[in-house]
């Protein structure tokens, strides 16, 4: 995730856990407990998880020897899940400048084409870069994204299986360069807007799904961009009984502060271009953009609940208002 405000230290994280409030006066009752009927993805998210922050991944940094291995694993499992690319290949290079350096990233893309055909798009990002290796230091990067990465992996293959719209294309992107400056993100809507084939109806960001706080909620940005929200967040939380909560507060230089979310992660480009989006995530903790951002550290059937959520919620038909 790349936070543009001010780089969390790991003191003010403790006390981010509590702190950190997504309440409002007119929220569904919430509870700890959640339920979902993706019991089988959990073996495969917690395989993609160890793989993508394993050592020989080396964080994953941006134009590295992690991110061709990160690029060759994503792959292989778009392959896997049975996707389509969206141009001629699954890579979509892109450069950019950074430190006085011009850098190459690379998107990854995806795709499942509706079943009757349509400009319906709807769009999951979620990046798979990370802050790499710092001498002998790893930052493994489990949570930051490799949780997001899983959870889009496990919503194609579940959109493979069963999808209830006929007539709405999937796109699954694995954005690069996120941490830098989400110059990936900024790439891809560019392409978009660039393809008059192409009717975004929403975009859908992942990004750090994997360390639930104490609450146990997922916290989601852009309800404004959905119709009808309350109703659809009751809808979703019936079906998993996962808690969705919004507005998130942050400790920040000492002081408790309304971090910028917006301009977070992914979901800022398309806010930028005019597309709807929305934003699924949970607060920075301890353990975030360090070494110590493990698999062992991440709740895996939260992971699940989050990713069923999501799915149920890009079934639903009617998402948007009509501009």
């Amino acid at each position: 995730m790349f936070m543009p405000l001010t780089r969390y230290r790991v003191v003010g994280l403790l006390l981010l856990l509590s702190l950190t409030s997504g309440c409002s006066s007119n929220l569904p009752e919430c509870s700890s407990t959640f339920t979902t009927t993706w019991p089988d993805a959990t073996e495969q998210i917690h395989q993609d998880i160890n793989q993508l922050a394993s050592a020989e991944f080396q964080g994953r940094k941006t134009s590295s020897f992690g991110s061709q291995a990160a690029q060759d694993y994503i792959i292989a499992r778009f392959h896997q899940v049975g996707l389509k690319p969206w141009q001629a290949e699954f890579t979509i290079p892109f450069t950019f400048d950074y430190q006085f350096s011009t850098i190459t990233g690379v998107n990854l893309v995806a795709t499942i084409p509706a079943k009757v055909p349509s400009r319906r798009w709807r769009i999951i990002t979620a990046h798979y870069d990370h802050l790499g290796q710092k001498g002998s230091t790893v930052f493994p990067g489990a949570d930051d994204n490799a949780s997001g990465v899983a959870g889009m992996l496990a919503i194609a293959q579940r959109w493979q299986q069963q999808t209830d719209i006929d007539n709405v294309n999937l796109m699954l992107v694995a954005t690069d360069a996120e941490e830098p400056g989400l110059f990936g993100s900024y790439a891809l809507v560019k392409l978009l807007q660039q393809d008059p084939s192409i009717d975004v109806e929403l975009s859908v960001n992942l990004d750090m799904i994997g360390h639930p706080n104490r609450r146990r909620a997922i916290y989601m940005e852009g309800e404004k961009n959905l119709a009808q929200f309350e109703a659809i967040r009751a809808q979703l939380m019936q079906k998993t009984q996962l808690c969705i909560r919004t507005h998130r507060s942050s400790l920040l230089s000492g002081r408790l502060q309304k971090a910028d979310w917006l301009r977070a992660s992914d979901h800022y480009p398309f806010h930028k271009a005019g597309y709807k989006w929305v934003y699924f995530g949970v607060p920075p903790h301890p353990q975030y953009h360090t070494e110590y951002d493990t698999p062992d550290t991440l709740d895996i059937d939260f992971i699940v609940a989050v990713a069923e959520t999501v799915y149920q919620l890009l079934q639903i038909d009617k998402l948007t208002e009509s501009p």
